[in-house]
This record gives C-alpha cells, structure tokens and sequence, in this order.
C-alpha cells in the first residue's frame, strides 16, 4: 500500500481538524485522497441510520449500486463481518484474520463494515482494490478494513460535532427568545420618536465583535442595553461580566488578573474569564490612568499580560463601555474604532413614562399576586417629574411603592412629596399631620382591643381591608401586649 495515500488519507480523518463538517463533504474527501491508490477504481461509502435506509454518501468511479445496497441490506451477525462481493454469486465473509481463500480475480468489490457506535449512522466501505499487484484479497480486505474503522471515527466525531453545533444554535435562538423582560422592556416598547434608531444601533451593535461605547446617564439603561447587545448577539451562549473599577481594590488585578509568584498562584482576571463573551466596564471615565493605558493596548493589540508578568496572553473577550456624556478618556476613544451609542434619558423621553411605569407595576404585582395601579392624578404627577435617576428611580419607587401602599390604587398621596409640583403636595400643617396620626393610630388601636386583636373584625368595623388594617399597625408600630406582633386571624 502506498505509504504517502495512506498518510494523506489518514490525515482527512483527523477528527480534530474539522469536527462538525459536513458528513458528506468529508467522505468525498477521503475517497478524492484514496483515488490515488494504484489499485483502486471504484469505491463508495454506504451509510444508513435509524431515520434513513442505506444510501450511497460518497463514491468514485461507477461501483455496481445493485451489488453495493444488497450488500448493505444484510442483517444478523454476518452483516457486519468484512467480505468478498462477487457478481450472481454469495458473498465469502472473512475469517477472525480478516483473511478470504480466494484468487485476487474471483471478488469484484471489497467491503468492510463501518460502526461507528449506538445512535450513529453505520453502514460499508466498498473499494474494488486499493493497491493491485501481487497483494491478496486477504491482505486488500484488511487494509480496507483499517481504513473503514478509521471512517467510523470520523463518522463518530462529525455527527458529534454536528450535533454540538446544532445544540449550540438551539441554546442560541432559545437564549434570544427568552431575552429577559426585565432587560428588554425599557427600550423595546414606547411612543418615544428617539427609539427607533436606538433600536437599530443595539441590533447592528449585537452582529458586530467591535468594542461599543454607551454614553448616557446614571440610570438611564446603559447597563440594560450592554446585556441586550450581549444576549442578541453570537456570544449570547457565553459569559457575560460586569466590572466597575470602584467596587473593590486594585481594578487593575481584578481585570487583568495576577501572574503566579513564588508565593502566590496566579489569578486570572475578568478579561480572561471571559473570554468569547462580553465584559460591560462600567464608570470607564473613571478608570486609573495605569488602567486606561493597559487597556487601550489591549484593544489595539489584542492581547495583555497579567500584573506582575511578562507572558503574553490573547483574549476573544468582547468590551463595552459604559461612561456620562461626556465619554472616555481620549488614550481610551482612540485606541480602538468603537461603535459608540446615546442612551437618551427618561426626560427626552416624556411619552414613555406611562408605559414603563405600567410595566414595572405589572413585574410587582405578578410578584406580590396584586393589581398595582396609579390613579389618574398620581400618573400625571409621575408624568410632570423630572425622574433625575431616569428609570432606575422609576424602578425603586415603584418597588417602594409595592410595599407601602395601603391600597392596589395608588394615589398621589402615596407618592414621597418630594416628586411633586408644589401645588400637588398636600397642604398639611405639621401640627395637623401629627394630631391626624395620633388620632388614626388611637382609633386603630381601640378598635383591635375591643375585637381582642382579631384583626379580620376590628377592619371590618372601621371599614377597612385586611391588607390597609395590616398596612397601619406596622405604620404605627402597635403590637398587643405581651406579644411582638398582632395576630392576624
């Protein structure tokens, strides 16, 4: 057998060098190898699996297809033992040696049985010869044979690798049809005419791997829509980090990591545990000047070493950038060309605020099994405010206002009075406001004692619900004597 094929032929199994191609493809790649075998002029690889009958998936030359399927079509503890074809005639099956009693010009293909495990397409690898001459059936079918296992790896890792591959398309689709509603609400609904290009920029933002620049301000969604233009995105099935330089010590070691010492192990960083997926630097016009400089290299170079090293490491991490207005510090802007988006902020979006103030109702009540709503007079005061921590207020006060609210309409002397106008703020006295507790927490408190602080009966009579009746003792802090809380019957 020609050594120099052999290798060649080998080398196309490599189920390393291209796991997950096309099944097909690589067949014919293997046989478009063999072709140069002196002895070799038709061949064909048979491949069949539960869903699919036998079918030719490769071939070189013209093989007799009749002579091929029959074969195929063989079942029981023969069907799978290398053998001699032979036109009008029963196939001679090889013994425990791979050997056939047969003179070279009796056979006219030979065939040896591809397994390549449960669950995996099997099937035969046909040749009429592989290197002619002098060389025996017997020695042919046992090259063939070698060759034929060597197929099933292939055969093996391929369907593997493809399967791989499709779950990893289904993890993908599926991971961009459950992009959080809590990430995609904020910018994915409203009446607002600044959406509409924001939106584009996210979706161009998600198909590119260049580093992307979010200005806006605090709370404005910077961060929300870093995550969409992760999970939107190829890298949506790998690790997405958040790092802000001032949450701990040393921002420097916590993004690049540490090298290992003699005294200590070596520590990779974000960048490096992130690799392939996308790491949202957050306050970047804060970042130390030593920061700044290492990072604009990396961008340019695509590479770093760990602090206190010198051996260069690469990283797939992709990096965005979450700054003010104002933006980055120049050395940063201009080390890499960054696709740079303006979140536009709550009060250049007026016409969105009844809408986002539904939905994070909407999140509270499906959490708390209620029906928050505003009343008409409190969302106009929420519409006139001028929402200074943009939707991160709006969402802390309507998390607050889930819990202290006595009623599931929430009016606007439920909202704090410091996000009204002037004229909505209610016009009390402080005097008054203290007599009018004093007055509200003495009426409560006669009402459970007459009702032995069964709370359902003391609500009933001063006509409130169990939840408003609950809402004033922990107001008031009133508790029956000798127990911490009231009992709630």
């Amino acid at each position: 057998m020609d050594l120099e094929i052999l290798r060649r032929a080998l080398a196309c199994l490599e189920p390393a060098a291209d796991a997950g191609r096309d099944l097909d493809a690589a067949m014919a790649r293997l046989l478009g190898v063999l072709a140069g075998m002196p002895g070799l002029a038709s061949a064909a690889v048979v491949l069949a699996d539960a869903d699919n009958p036998p079918a030719i998936r490769a071939q070189i030359g013209a093989p007799d297809v009749s002579l091929l399927l029959e074969a195929a079509l063989e079942r029981g503890a023969a069907g799978a033992v290398p053998r001699v074809l032979r036109r009008g005639q029963p196939a001679v099956l090889a013994d425990a040696n791979g050997a056939v009693d047969l003179p070279p010009e009796a056979g006219a293909m030979l065939a040896a049985p591809i397994f390549a495990g449960e669950d995996m397409p099997g099937g035969w690898f046909f040749a009429d010869g592989l290197t002619g001459g002098d060389a025996s059936l017997s020695e042919e079918l046992r090259g063939l044979t070698v060759l034929a296992e060597a197929v099933a790896v292939l055969v093996r890792a391929t369907c593997t690798g493809l399967a791989r591959n499709r779950d990893l398309a289904r993890e993908t689709v599926f991971l961009r049809s459950k992009v959080s509603l809590r990430y995609r609400h904020v910018f994915s609904e409203g009446a607002s005419p600044l959406l509409e290009p924001l939106r584009a920029a996210v979706d161009k933002a998600a198909q590119s791997d260049a580093p992307v620049l979010l200005l806006g301000e605090e709370g404005s969604g910077r961060g929300v829509l870093s995550r969409l233009i992760h999970e939107l995105s190829p890298r949506a099935v790998r690790l997405f980090s958040v790092f802000d330089p001032a949450e701990g010590e040393h921002p420097d070691r916590r993004l690049f990591g540490v090298s290992r010492g003699i005294d200590r192990p070596g520590v990779p960083g974000c960048i490096e545990e992130t690799d392939g997926g996308t790491l949202l630097i957050e306050q970047a016009h804060r970042l130390p000047p030593a920061l700044v400089e290492r990072l604009a290299r990396f961008l340019t170079e695509g590479a770093f070493a760990r602090m206190g090293g010198t051996r260069r490491r690469t990283s797939r991490t992709r990096l965005l950038f979450s700054a003010p207005p104002q933006g980055l510090a120049p050395e940063l802007a201009g080390a890499a060309a960054m696709a740079v988006i303006r979140v536009p902020s709550l009060r250049e979006r007026p016409e969105d605020i009844p809408i986002l103030l539904d939905h994070l109702l909407s999140l509270e009540s499906a959490r708390d099994a209620r029906r928050l709503s505003l009343t008409p007079k409190a969302l106009k005061a929420l519409e006139a405010y001028d929402w200074p921590g943009n939707i991160r207020e709006m969402r802390e006060l309507v998390s607050r206002l889930a819990v202290t609210a006595p009623e599931d309409r929430i009016d606007i002397a439920d909202i704090p009075p410091e996000m009204l106008a002037e004229g909505e703020r209610p016009q009390v006295l402080p005097e008054d406001a203290a007599e009018l507790r004093d007055m509200e927490r003495q009426q409560v408190l006669s009402a459970l004692t007459r009702h032995g602080w069964v709370q359902s009966r003391a609500a009933r009579e001063l006509g409130l619900t169990l939840r408003q009746i609950g809402y004033r003792i922990r107001k008031y802090g009133l508790a029956r004597e000798g127990h911490d809380e009231a009992e709630n019957v």
